[in-house]
């Protein structure tokens, strides 16, 4: 790689396998580079203070910096209820410093509410701003938004003025189920084409089964795309962002969806797509400012 983003995933299993095999693919790269990893490391709120805890001391040692989601109660999100839990972006840079400048806008049925006590406790509030991130790469600064998984959503409805989504970077930490990972792709290359973001970034955990037979719940997807300067750039309108969203995406009743399994069963369907629920369906999202600079 000609740049220090190292884009990784991770399987899909309990916190501590996932925590595990991301420290052993930390531990060989190298000083200064940039890593982005699926949503959720850990998505209780116990093992997300572990695994925040070792991403500060790894990041500290190697002197690299890491991008994920976890579920915190974060210190520094703009707009934050006091005291509330998020899904919430976590960047730890290679000082050890932590910045939480944006949270899940759109999380699933199951991240909002417990339905039922064999599924995890999330429980993670609800965000409603996308914030303009400004990100300092080796002395240059560049703007990003950081899009959680089934935020895409957002892109294509949730915000009125497509101008106000330009930016250097799209980096989008997502944990979709089976082939939703074609939606994003469709999504995120319709969004270079136009001209909206001129790199974009994408991680998505897997599954490992052993049953070669059966399809797993989650398909491994990495991806770091530029757009070329010399590409002819062709104009995103209004009328082919909702065009995105009638073939991509899934809204469903929120009861129906009570587990990340039972989101499977929609992401599967015609050439892959993206679920939102209900609940989330009408949100209007603010476009704002993350002021602090991070630097990496």
């Amino acid at each position: 790689m000609s740049h220090p983003w190292h884009i990784l995933s991770y399987p899909l299993a309990s916190e501590k396998i996932a925590l595990a095999n991301v420290a052993e693919q930390l531990s060989s790269v190298e000083e200064g580079a940039i890593v982005v990893l699926p949503e959720y490391l850990a998505y209780t709120r116990d093992n997300s203070l572990l695994a925040l805890e070792y991403l500060v001391d790894v990041c500290r040692t190697r002197k690299i910096n890491v991008m994920t989601t976890l579920n915190l109660v974060p210190d520094n999100l703009p707009h934050a209820e006091p005291g509330r839990n998020y899904n919430v972006l976590t960047i730890v840079n290679r000082h050890g410093d932590v910045y939480t400048p944006q949270a899940k806008i759109t999380p699933q049925s199951f991240e909002r509410v417990q339905f039922e006590e064999k599924f995890p406790a999330m429980n993670v509030g609800d965000y409603t701003h996308l914030n303009r991130v400004t990100l300092d790469i080796n002395g240059q600064e560049h703007t990003a938004f950081f899009v959680i998984c089934s935020d895409i959503y957002s892109l294509l409805l949730g915000v009125q003025h497509i101008e106000h989504l330009k930016a250097d970077y799209a980096i989008v930490p997502g944990n979709f189920g089976n082939k939703a990972e074609r939606a994003v792709d469709r999504i995120l290359r319709r969004f270079r084409d136009g001209g909206v973001f001129r790199t974009t970034i994408f991680s998505n955990p897997y599954q490992v089964l052993k049953d070669p037979s059966k399809a797993p719940l989650v398909q491994q997807a990495t991806e770091y795309v530029e757009r070329s300067e010399d590409e002819q750039v062709i104009p995103l309108t209004d009328w082919d962002r909702i065009q995105l969203f009638k073939e991509n995406v899934a809204v469903y009743p929120d009861e129906f969806v009570p587990s990340f399994v039972h989101m499977t069963g929609l992401t599967i369907k015609d050439e892959g797509r993206l679920t939102v629920g209900l609940k989330r369906f009408a949100t209007n999202v603010t476009i704002d400012t993350y002021s602090p600079i991070i630097s990496l």
